[in-house]
């Protein structure tokens, strides 16, 4: 049951990316006075169809102290979808806090990631502690799950949604760059080094889940939440990365990929390198060698863990339901 409506305001950072533009639209649709946020207010044509859609565009620099406050003022809930640089995130989520705590909103979901659990293997559930060394990145998320988790006491509530590996219309990383790599045929089947688990999450599932989590929070539901719940947030199936490589080249009408050894990887990590460097000159050519996979790609490929989705059910009722194939039906068109 939808318990959004036109006196619920919702707060969307990050309005114009991938995953926040996917809220602001779903949010909108469901009757809530949506404030888009982004960092320059001026609208593109772009943003018309979101305005249409009952969304409001929003200043909202996460730099800005002051804009912050204007732009929670008054807000049910805040979802911190927001995805700068590395270096500038804590900073950027302490003082959307600090704004949040000033002017009295009680209600934050946090996007975070599965980056924050590091190298685990096996199942993985939401208490588990990091293996490894973070990157800055995954790093930087945990730095902000903890101011939020010192944000949420007293009468406010935070939910924290770790998301797998987010796909869909729009998806650069995980769906185009892909598709392009397999279009230039620099994109093959890893064998072994290519059998870890891809934790796989569709937008669409995302997305009703933050709204879902938004209905109880804005509602009579939150007296029974925690002041803060990290959730996992990943797809009902999670395929080889063999097999999603395999299933995105036929979803744009690519061949079947080719097997390469260990031998043939890193080879072409070996040319990337200097491609990349003749790229970044302006010089013609070798873009496909540059589009090797990193080693840091490869590391994930190969990597094995199941991540539970338990809490977001007993939590919130919620369980995802787009499998891989329905996931790349809704994404992509077969080029032919």
């Amino acid at each position: 049951m939808n318990l959004l409506n036109s006196s619920t305001i919702v707060l969307v950072t990050g309005a114009r990316g991938f995953i926040g533009s996917a809220v602001v639209a779903a949010l909108a649709h469901s009757g809530a006075r949506v404030r888009a946020g982004v960092r320059q207010c001026a609208p593109s044509p772009a943003d018309a169809s979101e305005m249409r859609g009952g969304a409001r565009l929003c200043a909202c620099d996460l730099d800005d102290a002051a804009q912050l406050r204007a732009a929670v003022k008054g807000a049910d809930v805040v979802v911190h979808a927001a995805y700068g640089s590395d270096a500038a995130m804590a900073a950027q989520c302490r003082t959307l806090v600090e704004a949040m705590a000033a002017e009295r909103v009680k209600n934050l979901i946090y996007l975070s990631s599965i980056a924050v659990y590091g190298d685990c293997s096996g199942l993985v559930t939401e208490a588990a502690p990091p293996q490894g060394r973070l990157g800055a990145y995954a790093a930087a998320k945990r730095d902000c799950e903890d101011l939020v988790a010192g944000w949420a006491r007293d009468e406010r509530r935070a939910i924290i949604l770790r998301p797998g590996i987010v796909y869909g219309t729009g998806s650069y990383f995980w769906v185009d760059k892909m598709a392009q790599r397999i279009r230039l045929g620099v994109w093959g089947d890893f064998g072994l080094a290519g059998q870890g688990f891809a934790a796989l999450v569709h937008i669409d599932d995302l997305v009703e889940l933050i709204e879902i989590a938004s209905q109880h929070l804005a509602s009579g539901a939150r007296a029974g939440l925690p002041n803060c719940a990290a959730l996992n947030a990943v797809g009902p199936e999670a395929p080889s990365w063999n097999g999603y490589f395999q299933n995105l080249a036929a979803a744009i009408g690519a061949p079947r990929l080719s097997y390469w050894n260990k031998s043939e990887i890193t080879l072409r990590q070996l040319v990337a390198a200097p491609a990349k460097l003749w790229r970044r000159l302006g010089l013609p050519g070798a873009q496909g060698a540059a589009l090797a996979a990193t080693p840091g790609e490869c590391a994930l490929f190969s990597r094995k863990a199941t991540y539970a989705m338990d809490k977001a059910a007993d939590l919130l009722g919620f369980s995802p339901r787009i499998g891989l194939a329905e996931g790349l039906a809704r994404t992509v068109a077969p080029k032919v």
